[in-house]
């Protein structure tokens, strides 16, 4: 015969009139939002569909994860709207859950209070459903009535003023121990059904005692206070106190029997029996009413304490106490028969016994463990309002953004410095292009000339230029000399005939006063052409000076007129790469004779330098190499951490955070800090790479100096470097010839504004 199981009491539900949350906030988000409030009628419905959902929430997991959620979106609600009486005026009314009464206030927190106690007493029933028979069955009953427990709980401590009575602390507190007692019943059940040790059974089944013992005081005084609670609660306490109470003894008993105490065994086997006797007699009276309690719950769609107890819980509890007090009398009768005819053992009054040790085997399951870590957010769902900012929380946005900046501008600073210093360390060796004149294999005057016999890009501007000046339709310099010349001969040839006419007409006028004597009355031409002869030997003078300026300029001009040839022809004429060739060749041919300064020979044969190729230089420079790489490929990631840190940084959005502790106070610092460690391991790659470059850099410095202090290199060095010398004579000399060139030309065009008409 399957073992009867003891009945529970789940907890009533509140139930609650329909409400508009749609048109308050509505309001609410035009007026204080200042934005349209019909961009969120999606969410206001989202709401109020939510609330009549959970209004018809049944007594199962669906009804359970439908009042939590709607309790979700409540707590989120707070954070934007509020919702009193002074503020967004929604009227909510509940119905007491034992006696039926409607209550009406303007608070959001009523709301809450009212959706957690709903939500408790759902897990209750969930709990109460369950077939105990099978051990997942007793362990589902025993969390769920735990979880209940914390869900009461949670309204005591977070709802101070009850505006009705089952919302009462002391009604509150009374659900809340009563649904431990529950859970603490299926934890002892689970031990008798897996034989635990007699001890281990006595002290459970001593707590579930005590504790009814307690709840019906507590049940008593909900029902002289006019709560509404059923006294058929009280009754099945006052059966189940009994009745743990000769559980515990008979346990007990067992245990004294393991012990050898047989006297102390009787004794408690006779206490036992007689609570079970009075606990059978309780239920005898009463189980007529606890079934008629039973079935007019289960009826019921209006009445008090709806739904909290089996139909036939008055006949299992008699059955129960029944047979428990029967096998306590045979236990008893038995134990007493063999204590008087085998053991002599003294048998104590039941008075002097030593009360049993009491365990307790359950504690409330807090409402942020009701789900998994994973679970929560799935049951409540995103924040329905996600898309409306308080102004407060974008001001903290604002906040927070500017120390986003902060700390990106530092790391920016931070990576600046690292790469100036980068440079100034590469600067100062003059890497990599230092590097070119080592890396040739035997080949290193080779690539010299590679390097430096070609004329640089500036040379082949001037040359460009230079060529298209001659062949535009300007005049050349060879023409401007010619018509100068021509313009000068000239000027002097009117010079010399205003000079002869002046002095043939002074001769004129003085023979003709010989001839006349006094009748000659001109005045003597000296007296009348002085100015003019003054003029003529000022333009005498001004046309010698110039012509002194122009012999100076023409002897400059020919001190150039060979490079002005070369650049005539254009910036990669053959003339042009021969200049820059045959500059260095010679050096190189000053080498190859021994610095004897003897003919070019072919530059082939100046190809081979011992030991530039060797390949102990060859390491060195692989070294050398291989350190710039590495700092290449550091900038490289440093760059890299950096953009991803400004990516991070500005798709980083805490608004949701600061929403969900808008109502805590100065606990924004706290929130910047923590949400800026996001971006430590940035920071810290940034940090290891600049601490990273330093060494390298170091690392890169002794293996430059090892190439640039060996022999063969010293020598090459400084042949480039005379090289280079070499070159920037060219360059010096090109320049000065095109600047001469252009001097002279504007100087000749000057020249022919003076000589010219």
């Amino acid at each position: 015969m399957a073992q009867q199981q003891i009945p529970f009491i789940s907890a009533p539900f509140k139930r609650t009139d329909d409400v508009d949350w749609i048109h308050p906030l509505k309001q609410w988000i035009a007026h204080v939002y200042q934005d349209d409030p019909e961009k969120y009628g999606e969410e206001t419905y989202a709401l109020n569909r939510l609330r009549q959902d959970s209004r018809g929430a049944g007594k199962d997991l669906t009804g359970r994860d439908l009042l939590y959620r709607y309790f979700g979106q409540l707590e989120l609600l707070d954070l934007r709207f509020p919702v009193d009486e002074k503020h967004i005026k929604i009227l909510f009314t509940w119905y007491d859950a034992f006696n039926g009464r409607a209550t009406s206030q303007y608070s959001l927190a009523y709301e809450k209070a009212s959706v957690i106690f709903n939500t408790a007493s759902t897990l209750s029933a969930i709990a109460s459903a369950q077939n105990r028979a099978e051990a997942d069955g007793r362990k589902r009953a025993f969390n769920f009535f735990q979880a209940s427990a914390g869900m009461f709980l949670y309204i005591n401590d977070n709802f101070l003023h009850a505006p009705s009575q089952d919302l009462n602390r002391d009604t509150v507190k009374m659900l809340t121990e009563l649904m431990l007692a529950q859970a603490h019943e299926c934890f002892l059940e689970n031990s008798l059904r897996e034989k635990k040790k007699s001890s281990l059974v006595a002290k459970l089944a001593s707590h579930a005692a005590w504790v009814y013992g307690s709840l019906t005081d507590d049940i008593q005084d909900c029902i002289s206070r006019g709560t509404g609670v059923d006294k058929s609660w009280m009754l099945m306490a006052q059966i189940k106190h009994k009745y743990y109470q000769a559980l515990a003894q008979q346990h007990k008993a067992a245990a004294c029997g393991l012990d050898q105490n047989f006297g102390e065994q009787v004794s408690r086997l006779a206490a036992a029996e007689t609570v079970a006797k009075e606990a059978t007699k309780l239920v005898n009276s009463g189980a007529s009413s606890l079934n008629a309690a039973g079935q007019n719950n289960n009826n019921s769609n209006t009445g008090s304490a709806m739904h909290t107890m089996p139909a036939d819980c008055g006949s299992v509890l008699q059955e129960l106490c029944k047979s428990l007090a029967a096998t306590l009398a045979d236990k008893h009768t038995a134990a007493a028969r063999d204590n008087d005819m085998i053991y002599h053992d003294h048998v104590p009054k039941d008075a002097i016994l030593t009360p049993i040790d009491r365990l307790k085997a359950v504690k409330p399951v807090p409402i942020s463990e009701l789900y998994g870590p994973n679970e929560v957010s799935k049951v409540i769902g995103g924040d329905i309002f996600t898309r409306l900012i308080p102004l407060s929380v974008h001001e903290s946005a604002s906040m927070y953004s500017e120390e986003k900046a902060k700390l990106v501008r530092a790391e920016s600073e931070r990576l600046d410095i690292a790469k100036a210093e980068l440079n100034a360390s590469l600067e100062y060796m003059k890497l990599p292009k230092s590097l070119d004149k080592f890396k040739q294999q035997g080949n290193a005057d080779s690539a010299m000339l590679d390097s430096f016999a070609v004329p640089t890009p500036e040379v082949r501007g001037w040359a460009d230029k230079l060529a298209s000046e001659e062949s535009s339709n300007n005049t050349t310099v060879r023409e401007l000399i010619e018509t100068l010349d021509g313009l000068k001969s000239r000027a002097a040839q009117m010079l010399d005939q205003a000079s002869f006419e002046l002095d043939q007409e002074m001769r004129e006028c003085e023979n003709m006063r010989v001839k006349y004597g006094d009748q000659w009355t001109q005045k003597p031409s000296g007296l009348l052409t002085g100015d003019f002869r003054q003029d003529l030997r000022n333009h005498r003078e001004s046309l010698s000076s110039a012509s002194q300026s122009d012999t100076q300029l023409l002897r400059q001009y020919d001190e150039i007129a060979q490079d002005i040839g070369v650049l005539r022809q254009g910036g990669k004429s053959k003339p042009l790469e021969t200049v820059f060739t045959e500059s260095l060749a010679g050096l190189l041919n000053d080498k190859a004779n021994g610095g004897n300064g003897s003919g070019v020979n072919s530059l082939l044969d100046l190809e081979i330098d011992v030991g530039i190729s060797s390949k102990s230089m060859e390491i060195k420079i692989k070294r050398v190499e291989a350190a710039l790489d590495k700092l290449r490929q550091m900038e490289n990631d440093r760059r890299e951490t950096f953009e991803d840190l400004k990516e991070k940084t500005m798709q980083d959005d805490i608004s949701q955070l600061l929403i969900l502790n808008k109502k805590t106070v100065n606990i924004e610092q706290q929130i910047f800090s923590s949400e800026l460690e996001k971006f430590r391991p940035h920071q810290q790659r940034i940090t290891a790479s600049i601490h990273q470059q330093q060494q390298v850099i170091q690392e890169l410095t002794t293996a430059f100096k090892s190439v640039m202090d060996g022999e063969e290199a010293q020598k090459l060095q400084k042949r480039w470097e005379t090289a280079e010398r070499q070159r920037r004579n060219v360059v010096d000399r090109f320049n000065r010839a095109q600047s001469g060139y252009f001097e002279t030309k504007e100087g000749l065009r000057y020249g022919y504004s003076i000589y010219g008409p």
